[in-house]
């Protein structure tokens, strides 16, 4: 009777262990697949990121241009069969952002034993553009000013014209760095050395108040000129299109080119774009622009100010994305401030 019994106990025994191994299998089955699953949930999120990025980069230049490059970048990522989804969105200001949602179809290998063959992974990411509301102190930025304008991307303009030639550009008495101060430049050398590159412009802030710089400006203008570029660069030398952009936007070639300029962009007091008169004129500032000093002089015939031809310096509008850490951000005004840095923000 208790041999029966004993065989009986390791019958059930078996039985409960085979059970227990099946489930074993089962689960560690279902680990495998949770963790392809989470994979998949990780390049997806990846993805997402990376087309919203790519497409907030280029969103100042236009929402088509955004839209294409969002979707260049999915699928130069994209696995077989994935989808996506771009949308121009809102975060801070009125369509200053692009949401990308991607999806995929995730395969299942030991869940099918559970009628689990396979599972829906999506992943959102939103990328916003937001304007440069200060910049942090840097040699980028000349002591001129531009009055806001609808400026197209890489066309020429006289970004500093003296004012005995066109009372609607001029220099800028932009304070400069000097210990823990930030003196008013006093005469020309000062002008001249904030173009140079021997002095540096204290931070500036939008809604700030600058004096204009009055007199005949055109020698020391030419002097920090060439002082600031031995070496002259070509426009697609120191900046390239974004290839199949169907609005032009640009990456760098050279950064750090001494071409490469930011120019305060100014309104008067008033909010009107006329020049300011009168030796303790002033202008506001309401954005900052890149532009690429081209040459100086008359555009017809230009010079590179080796004959101290500085009455007139003339750029390219270009559109970069700021990567300056300690620059202030604030919601993306593409009529006024077209400096700008995009983040992911959700």
């Amino acid at each position: 009777m208790a041999a029966a019994r004993r065989n009986n106990e390791q019958g059930q025994a078996l039985v409960l262990i085979v059970v227990f191994m099946f489930v074993l299998l089962g689960m560690c089955g279902l680990a495998i697949d949770v963790g392809l699953w989470y994979q998949d949930k990780r390049a997806v999120q990846a993805s997402a990121d990376a087309a919203a990025l790519a497409g907030a980069s280029v969103l100042p230049a236009s929402w088509g241009t955004a839209q294409a490059t969002a979707n260049n970048e999915f699928n130069t990522n994209k696995k077989a069969g994935d989808t996506v989804s771009i949308s121009n969105t809102t975060t801070l200001t009125n369509n200053d952002s692009v949401k990308v949602t991607v999806t995929r179809t995730s395969q299942s290998f030991f869940a099918k034993l559970f009628g689990k063959n396979s599972v829906t992974v999506k992943a959102s990411a939103t990328a916003t553009v937001k304007s440069i509301s200060s910049l942090a102190p840097t040699n980028r930025v000349m002591p001129w000013a531009v009055m806001q304008n609808d400026y197209t991307l890489g066309g020429s303009y006289p970004i500093y014209t003296d004012n005995l030639h066109n009372a609607n550009n001029g220099a800028v008495s932009l304070p400069y760095q000097n210990g823990p101060n930030c003196p008013t430049p006093n005469g020309a050398n000062p002008y001249r050395d904030e173009i140079s590159g021997a002095l540096t412009p204290c931070g500036i802030t939008v809604g700030q108040q600058i004096d204009v710089k009055t007199g005949n400006n055109t020698g020391p203008t030419a002097q920090g000129l060439n002082t600031r570029i031995t070496t002259w660069e070509q426009f697609s030398d120191i900046v390239t299109v974004v290839p199949g952009s169907p609005t032009p936007t640009y990456t760098l070639k050279d950064p750090d080119s001494p071409q490469l300029v930011l120019i305060p962009v100014v309104t008067n007091l008033s909010g009107g774009t006329t020049w300011p008169n009168g030796s303790s004129a002033q202008i506001k500032v309401v954005g900052f622009a890149w532009f690429v000093i081209e040459s100086c002089g008359p555009v017809a015939t230009p010079s590179y100010c080796k004959n101290s031809d500085g009455g007139e310096v003339n750029g390219r509008f270009v559109n970069i994305q700021d990567t300056d850490p300690f620059n202030g951000l604030g919601g993306y005004n593409p009529g006024s401030n077209t400096d700008y840095q995009v983040e992911l923000t959700a």
